[in-house]
């Protein structure tokens, strides 16, 4: 399958996310993350999420959480995606510098997942391949490049 954005993969996601702890959820997040290839000090990327964590928590809802931090352990924007027993959703953002760019895409993202339809068509998918489908037809659909 093509991708179209660069900072996401079918591989960095999983509809099979184990429940457990916060700092859990994020270390299993973080190890997909590294499957985008951006991601170069695994420890730093989870001690910036976590520290971000510790400030505010991150959680949207009850089905949605998206812990979000700006790391020098990564080398370029990038998300990975969790989904536990289609329950909760999720999705860890990272990036390495605070730009426009950047800034579009975390709220983009953050918009596109608490859309109500879009949440739950990522709760029922069955596959990576199928919640990559959905966030890119929804990321297209708020118009990001």
């Amino acid at each position: 399958m093509a991708q179209t954005y660069a900072w996401i993969t079918a591989d960095s996601i999983t509809t099979d996310l184990e429940n457990g702890s916060k700092e859990e959820i994020i270390e299993q997040l973080v190890e997909l993350l590294r499957l985008t290839g951006k991601v170069t000090d695994a420890a730093l990327v989870e001690q910036d999420i976590l520290k971000r964590e510790a400030v505010a928590s991150t959680a949207i809802d009850d089905t949605f959480d998206a812990p979000h931090a700006l790391t020098k352990g990564v080398s370029d924007f990038c998300i990975s995606v969790g989904i536990v027993a289609h329950q909760a959703i999720y999705m860890l953002i990272a990036w390495n510098e605070s730009n426009a760019r950047n800034l579009r895409y975390l709220a983009t993202l953050l918009e596109v997942v608490k859309n109500d339809e879009t949440k739950q068509k990522l709760l029922a998918a069955e596959t990576s391949d199928a919640v990559y489908r959905i966030l890119e037809s929804a990321l297209q659909a708020a118009g990001l490049e």
